[in-house]
């Protein structure tokens, strides 16, 4: 396999595993990532038209890659396989709740299994809500989250048309977790149909990627009763990214600390799409956009003040008065004219700061 190949192949399996991330180099239209348990299941899924333009199919065997399709050797389902590319890239997948255990070697799916993987998930979750610690396994930079959309993460994205997963029995799910969506055979047009009727039929994001290891009920309730999972999850994502770069010690705005005593509110806690504000003693960061911003500690607190402040603030003393409007201006003007404009509906905004 030659190196852009296996770059792109890597690239790939890493989009298949998390999901919501599509290939820069995959059309829309074609599905991105397919991966067969057994390559007797290769040509009923060439012949239904599942690959088009960008797709790769991952299969299992030896041998050189032609097309688009791709020899792999081990695994993807299993909890403590390896899956490999050739002889110089190997992907472990971990079942969740061993992994607070287990070392990072190397390349990590971290995926849910069953209920006491998801229990274990939650549970961290929490903790890093309330004391502001994230397990030290899940910010190392090897490692990546499976089915993050079940999770609490963005649904956008993810899906039939960004991946599929064919166990040795012939079933079509996203993922080895999932609930089948048809069987081997079966066109894109059949599987999007099945994917939002299970979708529909549940009132929590993504009832398809862990349907077949997590009770739907207990997901719903946890999903649920924990609006601030998408915000957690990108939070997770940051430190993995600042870890990578070597700034540890980090607090994150909302999850056990904030900046400041006067940020008011948690609204920012159910929109994972806002900045995150995080800080060390040394240097605050400002993350929006997929980009980070280092930035001094008294704008960073401003930035949460601003995603904090409620209608609720009455400006009785300096903890809980608005942020001014001025300084309100010059923190949407930062992000502005960089491209990213702040989207906090102004019912949010204090009566007496606008």
């Amino acid at each position: 396999m030659d190196t852009p190949t296996r770059r792109r192949a890597k690239d790939h399996i890493m989009s298949w595993g998390a999901g919501g991330r599509r290939p820069a180099s995959v059309p829309e239209g074609s599905v991105a990532t397919i991966v067969l348990a057994d390559a007797r299941h290769l040509d009923a899924v060439t012949a239904s038209g599942l690959t088009g333009p960008g797709t790769l199919v991952f299969v299992p065997g030896t041998g050189e890659a032609s097309g688009n399709t791709i020899p792999y050797g081990g695994s993807l389902a299993d909890p403590g396989a390896d899956f490999a590319l050739g002889e110089d890239f190997y992907l472990q997948t971990q079942d969740y709740a061993s992994s607070a255990y287990m070392s990072v070697l190397g390349p990590t799916l971290i995926r849910v299994f069953g209920l006491e993987d998801f229990s274990a998930f939650v549970a961290d979750a929490d903790r890093a809500l309330h004391e502001g610690v994230f397990p030290e396994f899940l910010i190392t930079p090897a490692v990546l989250l499976a089915d993050t959309a079940a999770l609490g993460g963005p649904r956008d994205g993810d899906g039939p048309a960004l991946r599929l997963y064919v166990d040795a029995e012939g079933r079509v799910s996203t993922s080895p977790s999932g609930s089948p969506l048809g069987t081997v055979g079966d066109d894109l047009a059949s599987l999007l149909t099945r994917y939002e009727h299970v979708n529909a039929a549940s009132e929590a994001p993504c009832a398809v990627s862990l349907g077949g290891a997590v009770p739907e009920e207990a997901r719903t309730a946890a999903l649920q009763t924990r609006p601030f999972l998408g915000r957690y999850l990108a939070a997770v994502r940051t430190l993995r990214a600042l870890t990578a770069q070597d700034v540890g010690g980090l607090k994150v705005s909302g999850f056990g600390h904030r900046l400041t005593n006067s940020a008011t509110g948690d609204a920012d806690l159910r929109d994972p799409a806002l900045p995150l504000v995080l800080w060390n003693t040394e240097q605050a960061y400002v993350v929006a956009g997929g980009r980070v911003f280092a930035v001094d500690h008294a704008f960073a607190a401003a930035v949460e003040r601003l995603l904090t402040d409620t209608a609720d603030s009455t400006g009785a003393n300096d903890a809980t008065a608005p942020l001014p409007v001025h300084v309100r201006d010059q923190v949407r003007a930062f992000f502005t004219d960089r491209g990213l404009p702040l989207d906090i509906p102004t019912t949010r905004i204090p009566a007496g700061a606008r």
